[in-house]
């Protein structure tokens, strides 16, 4: 199966988001610490511009 979705920038400034207050509201630190793991990678792809597809 072929997949070809293309995500503007708002989709991932969404998630950064999204993940960054389900970190500040989570009281478990394993999964704090997977959605600050979140907010890296989306940060990483926002700085280099386009994300890919």
């Amino acid at each position: 199966m072929n997949m070809d979705m293309t995500f503007n920038r708002s989709y991932f400034e969404a998630r950064l988001d999204r993940n960054r207050r389900l970190a500040a509201g989570s009281r478990n630190p394993e999964i704090r610490a997977i959605h600050m793991e979140y907010v890296r990678l989306y940060s990483q792809l926002l700085e280099r511009g386009r994300p890919p597809a």
